[in-house]
């Protein structure tokens, strides 16, 4: 029996030549990607639809619903501001004529001149201070009144005892006294700037009549009486 020997193949590798043509073949594979990938981009460009979904609509009914809503807000804004002013109007006119009533129908009926109760209310300042206040007729009549009225406040600097007169507290009076000419009844309205250091203890009202006739009319008030603090 014939014994088969192994063919030996002895085969000449040209390292080189394998390297060459393993480049060869990426860079043709590279080259054809890019081919690949630049034609997708083209048609993917070429057939891209432009997006709308009407977003610019969208866009203006938002600014429109925007605009709305701000002129909702002004109208609102001004509605409660004249709201709020017709009231003040109403509670000063409420008091207005609550005031004439109080004037006209006084407690006591007496002849001649009646002096309501001084106002004082504070100011940002801690020494100046409004006053008002108001001088009537007491029994109904037709004569008018003439005179003058004086206000002192009377008090202490350094305990040392001061009476300070209206005239010299009110710029405006210019050191006269407030000159009384009135039917039914008159009210005076100020402010007076208190020395530094001056404590006020009480409020002396005089009233000198020359018409109908010669009469004096006087009121004194603790300063904690008079005192109005409003909100």
């Amino acid at each position: 029996m014939a014994r088969h020997h192994p063919r030996t193949i002895i085969r000449h590798d040209h390292p080189r030549k394998v390297l060459f043509v393993r480049a060869l073949v990426v860079a043709v594979l590279a080259l054809l990607a890019v081919l690949v990938y630049s034609m997708g981009h083209r048609s993917g460009s070429i057939s891209r639809v432009p997006l709308n979904d009407s977003s610019d609509d969208f866009r203006a009914r938002i600014s429109e619903l925007e605009t709305r809503v701000e002129l909702d807000k002004q109208a609102l804004n001004n509605l409660m501001e004249s709201l709020a002013q017709s009231r003040g109007v109403s509670a000063e006119l409420e008091g207005e004529l609550a005031f004439y009533r109080e004037v006209m129908a006084p407690e006591e009926l007496a002849e001649g001149v009646r002096l309501r109760l001084p106002k004082f209310s504070p100011t940002a300042d801690p020494l100046r201070w409004r006053y008002e206040l108001v001088v009537h007729q007491g029994q109904p009549a037709e004569n008018r009144f003439i005179g003058e009225l004086q206000l002192r406040l009377v008090g202490s600097v350094r305990e040392e005892p001061e009476v300070l007169n209206l005239p010299d507290l009110d710029d405006r009076l210019a050191g006269q006294p407030l000159p009384i000419n009135f039917r039914y009844f008159q009210r005076f309205n100020g402010e007076v700037l208190l020395p530094p250091g001056f404590i006020p203890e009480r409020v002396e009202v005089d009233v000198s009549l020359r018409k109908p006739k010669a009469n004096r009319v006087s009121t004194v008030h603790d300063w904690s009486d008079v005192m109005v603090y409003t909100l």
